[in-house]
């Protein structure tokens, strides 16, 4: 059974991740909001479901955005951190959450700047790699430039990411947490979630 509702989760994990990144496209957000599905099923069926719910997200996306295709590998690493960090209780809290929010945007944003200074010379796309136009303009290198310009972004898009995660998995319902591989982390002995 809890693998079965795995796999109906990991479509919509894909589907959470698509929805939520064109939202913020059309709105021109400043942030990305594309990794909420990938750390929610990490959360709750485990690392390898989550790395594999970021994976056919970039492969999906990458279709009309090829450059997406570099990134994936962030993608995955967020799945597999999100169903470590659900083994440690990190869900558990907000506070717990929104520092690891800093965590993955520090992941997202040190490797992320890493490969758009090894595959683009620095400029990405969109709102960082306008920034970092701006930083070299300024005397930054562009590798400095990337890598200021997305920990800004990834730290600022990850802590509500994280945050959204986080009510998420207290809105679960006790029936539905032990049909999940880790759902049962989030349960309390009396049939409740675990609070803050």
């Amino acid at each position: 059974m809890k693998n079965k509702l795995t796999i109906f989760l990991i479509p919509i994990g894909i589907a959470v991740n698509f929805i939520c990144g064109q939202i913020v496209l059309l709105l021109k957000l400043p942030i990305y909001l594309d990794s909420i599905g990938t750390i929610t099923v990490g959360a709750l069926c485990g690392g390898i479901p989550g790395a594999l719910v970021g994976t056919i997200t970039n492969l999906l996306i990458s279709v009309s955005n090829p450059t997406t295709m570099a990134y994936m590998i962030l993608n995955i690493i967020f799945g597999l951190l999100a169903g470590f960090l659900a083994k440690r209780g990190v869900f558990h809290s907000l506070w717990k959450t929104a520092v690891a929010g800093i965590g993955f945007g520090i992941i997202g944003g040190g490797l992320g700047s890493r490969i758009t200074v090894w595959l683009f010379g620095g400029l990405g796309a969109g709102t960082t790699g306008a920034i970092t136009g701006v930083l070299m303009q300024m005397g930054f290198s562009a590798s400095t430039g990337a890598l200021i310009s997305e920990l800004f972004a990834d730290i600022l898009d990850k802590i509500p990411t994280l945050i959204i995660v986080y009510f998420i998995l207290k809105s679960i319902p006790a029936r539905t947490l032990v049909k999940l591989p880790q759902g049962s982390l989030f349960i309390k002995k009396n049939g409740e979630q675990k609070e803050v």
